[in-house]
């Protein structure tokens, strides 16, 4: 069966890899080293803003003689009270422009509305909170100028007020269950906390020395404070948890909070709070080793529904979302016409939260969001569990060049045998089987591969994405984050189980055959591509004994992956493509294997990245590991390419060392590998009367 035309057939499992040196850096939320997925802020808080209004804006506004930025400092210094809350409104507008926003960091603006936070007019307080978030949506940069900017100073001493008071929102049944407005400062302000603690250490470090860690915690209970405030708080602790042992204590204390929320088993609001509070978990290890089982039983429940079939059901209705919008514009509409000129301050401010009312489709996409956003955060806590974890030379700027032992995971040739710690990581003993027992008991598997992360891991329909797009791009881009998520955590959770736990080899080649179709049909977004083919790459990893599977594999199937190589700016797929190439030289007839040798020596005669050279070099010894392929050796000299490739790797080794990292010791061993390697070509060159050995360097 070729690998452009299979059907995928589900199954219960599946099984990955033998390299531990890449699998580590697919851990999120706080454990990643690599790609940390930052969870999705939402954009303009107090204001719905789109391209036309900003246009409108700018092409308007009475004062666009001297600019609109200079116009909205004129106002935030106006004492009128509705002057400075028109200037900041214009603020938030202002802040959807890049251009913008690095024209307001390079004025005083934002020491202008830092005291409007501690201001005693309320209205004038949350504009200046919500503005003040909007802004810090825009980059980590502009978080960075924030907090130079003194920020943190006002923003404490207004959250200060909240945790010395016995407050508590109140939700008004008139409008939608809107809290009142000093709930809602705090609403801003928490989400303006959260993102400057996000990209600033040292907003973290004042948190850490303040007294508003209970207060926030108390804001969990969903059932007193809402669940915006609740999961803003919620996703506030899972930022400043990371790598923050002042606060694991704190959690400590209140653990009964957390595991309140990993019972929640309501709407997809509640289920998007269970999933944080195990996150939260997560980051904590003491608590992360002791209630992992509690985890997992509780994300199994957020896993069960089936987010295709939910986001179909609202797409057949989106006739009727757009009639609901179209209402409600109507309606603001309305309210605008019944405006006169001595409307009171109250009923301005009546007018006011009216208009940020919610409409019900506005509920319908957010309720969708919170469903997108549990089961990324619940792929995100799986993958965590059943990752290794492994800090020490992190930075790998404490390693020497002769620290690893020739030895140490060295192979020899000849007896095809290997010393040292050749981990096997398919045989499931990655962590404690206390959790292993639990995930198969839970059906975990079965409900994240069959029910869940593999459909996340599907492209969505055409029609399906357009209309997504039409209705909520941030939709959009939560199905994708969740797809990166879902193929993450099935790598991760292959990685713990044997082949028999996850269904047996055939679901497993199956797996891999599907996994090429959406790789080289679908469209090349290489933030899917790499976890695809991190996916395909262990996958293959497990089938390296069952070369039955592949005695239907034909050239032009080989050569997909060989296109794959060579169309690809990424070194981190690149390096997946080859790897596979190795693993498939160990399966495929000589013919076949004597094209991947003369590619794989070819492709690293013009790679520039040391790490993916590394990974092809390894991929390379790995098809002499069970078979000498004496005529190859021949007929390509492979012995002399390789050894002038061993100089140029050895040097490359060494100018990329800083780059390297943690994976400079994995490097390191290659390279000793390589060496041996080339030793043993040259004598099986020798045997079969070539060319004399050269000595190596």
């Amino acid at each position: 069966m070729c690998i452009c035309c299979c059907k995928f057939q589900f199954f219960g499992g599946f099984a990955f890899t033998r390299a531990s040196s890449y699998l580590c850096e697919y851990r999120i939320m706080g454990k990643t080293r690599k790609h940390k997925i930052q969870y999705s802020r939402k954009l303009n808080p107090l204001f719905t803003i789109n391209g036309s209004e900003i246009d409108d804006f700018l092409n308007n506004s009475s004062e666009i003689a001297i600019g609109p930025i200079e116009a909205v400092r004129d106002q935030l210094q106006n004492a009128n009270t509705e002057e400075k809350l028109n200037g900041l409104q214009s603020l938030a507008v202002l802040t959807a422009s890049k251009d913008k926003v690095a024209s307001i960091c390079q004025t005083d603006i934002v020491r202008i509305v830092g005291p409007f936070l501690c201001e005693k007019d309320v209205s004038v307080r949350n504009a200046a909170a919500g503005a003040l978030r909007n802004l810090s949506v825009a980059s980590s940069e502009v978080c960075d100028y924030l907090v130079e900017q003194d920020i943190l100073t006002p923003l404490f001493v207004m959250l200060q007020e909240y945790a010395v008071d016995d407050w508590k929102p109140k939700f008004d049944a008139n409008m939608c269950n809107q809290m009142d407005i000093r709930s809602d400062i705090f609403l801003q302000a928490i989400n303006l906390l959260w993102n400057l603690c996000e990209s600033a250490p040292y907003a973290v470090d004042t948190f850490n020395q303040s007294i508003l860690m209970e207060s926030f915690i108390r804001c969990l209970d969903f059932s007193v404070y809402g669940l915006d405030i609740a999961i803003s708080v919620a996703q506030f602790f899972l930022v400043v948890s990371e790598n923050n042992p002042k606060l694991w204590k704190v959690f400590n204390n209140y653990l009964p909070n957390f595991l309140r929320l990993l019972s929640l088993t309501g709407d997809y609001g509640q289920g998007y709070l269970c999933s944080l509070a195990a996150a939260i978990l997560t980051n904590v290890p003491a608590l992360a080793a002791s209630y992992s089982v509690t985890m997992l039983r509780a994300l199994a429940g957020v896993l069960k529904i089936n987010h295709q079939v939910v986001i179909s059901s609202v797409i057949a209705n989106i006739s009727n979302l757009s009639n609901l919008i179209s209402q409600s514009e109507t309606f603001e509409l309305e309210i605008k016409m019944d405006i006169t000129d001595d409307e009171s301050e109250e009923a301005a401010a009546n007018r006011r939260r009216r208009q940020e009312l919610p409409t019900e489709a506005d509920i319908v996409v957010r309720d969708i969001g919170y469903l997108l956003d549990a089961q990324r955060v619940a792929a995100e806590v799986i993958t965590n569990l059943c990752s290794d974890e492994d800090d020490e030379n992190e930075d790998g700027n404490d390693i020497d060049d002769e620290s690893i032992s020739e030895n140490e995971c060295a192979v020899d040739y000849e007896s095809n045998e290997t010393s040292g710690s050749n981990l096997n990581l398919v045989e499931g003993d990655k962590f404690g089987f206390d959790v292993i027992d639990v995930i198969k008991s839970l059906s975990i598997v079965e409900q994240v591969v069959k029910l869940n992360l593999w459909q996340r891991a599907q492209l969505l329909s055409d029609d399906l994405s357009n209309q997504l797009r039409e209705t909520d791009i941030n939709l959009l881009m939560k199905a994708k984050n969740l797809r990166i998520s879902s193929l993450l955590c099935l790598q991760n959770l292959c990685n713990c189980l044997t082949s028999e736990d996850l269904g047996g080899h055939n679901a497993i080649y199956s797996v891999w055959l599907e996994l090429g179709q959406q790789v080289f049909k679908g469209p090349r977004v290489y933030s899917i591509m790499e976890p695809s083919t991190s996916l395909m790459r262990s996958a293959l990893e497990h089938l390296k004994s069952h070369r039955e599977l592949f005695k239907q594999m034909a050239q032009n199937d080989l050569e997909l992956i060989l296109g794959g190589v060579k169309n690809c700016s990424m070194p981190e797929i690149r390096a997946n493509w080859l790897r596979m190439l190795g693993t498939l030289g160990c399966l495929l007839p000589e013919p076949l294997v004597k094209l991947i040798i003369s590619f794989i020596v070819e492709t690293c005669t013009h790679e520039e990245d040391v790490w993916t050279l590394s990974e092809a070099f390894d991929a390379l010894m790995d098809m002499f590991s069970d078979n000498d392929w004496p005529e190859i050796i021949m007929q390509i000299d492979l012995a002399k390419e390789v050894q002038k490739l061993e100089k140029t790797f050895r040097s490359k080794a060494r100018s990329q060392r800083k780059e390297l990292k943690e994976r400079y010791a994995a490097v390191q061993t290659v390279r000793t590998n390589l060496t041996r390697f080339v030793i043993y070509l040259e004598k099986e060159s020798m045997k079969l009367g070539g060319l004399p050995s050269s000595t190596t360097d």
